[in-house]
């Protein structure tokens, strides 16, 4: 038995000898962050923007049907207190096969007429993959009145936009506007925006505005984005609370007009009620307020509308239904 004991116990290790470690392995280091694209300077003041409500005067009433997955129609009446006012559109929209982001598909195609003859159309289309082109044209009594159109290059860190405003080649009239805002990084983005207008009734025949433009994204609820000229300033504030209430400020200055505005916006959202409430008031108490309510299980939405302004003693209100 003591044998057995013997032969089964390990040799003890020479003396002056160290054990080897295992092999370390190689401390991985954190990826680089990916800068995402800025957008274009069109999306600059978006998230402020969007808070607004979209007044409206009288009795409204919107029916959009889907005639397909592709093709959808809508009828658009509006009564308001006089027959300037009152109005009813037909409109088409086409939308296309090919998904570049979400709720982006191209080609699109919009467009709407009233029985007087005004039409207006929208197409943009995406033919590269980093290129969007976009037309837009109005009509009055079947007559052209404007006509815009935009080409938009988006490379990984920048955005680069032409647009072309009522351009006449052969009189050297209109306006043309070269936008480029650039990402520093996925919190801070700049830019420029150049204006050059040509006509006749501009003193001199022509005017050019140099804007500088700036974004900075403190967090994922807070935004300030600003467009600053040699005649004034616009900034933008975009706080978002929750995901049912959100905040705006708009602060626009005027160094010719000698004149400062700010107006505050909100968005309140009661998701147990399907509600959906906007309003703004600005520095000289003018007041705004929408408020939807969406009438399940049927598709249908009923909406209201306030504007008061204190100034001109004004009140307007309007009713809405919009179906589908």
């Amino acid at each position: 038995m003591g044998n057995v004991q013997a032969s089964s116990s390990l040799p003890p290790m020479p003396p002056n000898l160290t054990t080897v470690p295992p092999p370390s392995t190689p401390q991985k280091l954190p990826p680089e962050e990916r800068i995402e694209n800025p957008g274009s300077v069109e999306e600059l003041h978006r998230k402020c923007k969007e808070l607004f409500p979209m007044t409206f005067e009288g009795i409204r009433l919107v029916i959009n049907k889907g005639l397909s997955n592709h093709f959808f129609v809508s009828h658009s009446l509006l009564i308001g207190s006089t027959s300037q006012t009152s109005n009813y559109k037909f409109g088409s929209t086409f939308v296309g096969t090919n998904q570049i982001g979400p709720g982006d598909y191209s080609p699109l195609l919009m467009g709407d007429i009233d029985p007087r003859g005004n039409i207006s159309t929208n197409v943009n289309v995406q033919p590269w993959d980093k290129i969007k082109v976009k037309l837009n044209t109005q009509f009055q009594e079947f007559k052209t009145t404007g006509i815009q159109t935009t080409t938009e290059y988006k490379a990984d860190r920048y955005t680069a936009t032409l647009s072309l405003v009522n351009p006449d080649l052969f009189n050297f009239t209109g306006i043309y506007i070269s936008q480029f805002l650039y990402a520093l990084n996925n919190r801070t983005s700049i830019g420029v925006e150049l204006i050059h207008q040509r006509s006749p009734q501009i003193p001199n025949g022509h005017v050019t505005v140099f804007n500088i433009l700036g974004r900075y994204i403190y967090d994922d609820a807070t935004t300030i984005s600003s467009t600053l000229n040699f005649t004034g300033l616009q900034c933008c504030y975009h706080y978002k609370a929750s995901e049912q209430l959100q905040f705006g400020i708009d602060l626009e200055g005027s160094l010719i007009q000698r004149d400062i505005n700010a107006t505050f916006a909100y968005q309140a959202q009661i998701p147990k009620s399907d509600i959906n409430i906007k309003g703004s008031i600005d520095r000289k108490w003018n007041v705004s307020t929408t408020l939807e309510k969406r009438l399940h299980p049927m598709p249908f939405t009923f909406a209201l509308s306030t504007m008061f302004s204190p100034a001109k003693h004004q009140l307007r209100m309007g009713v809405g239904f919009l179906v589908g």
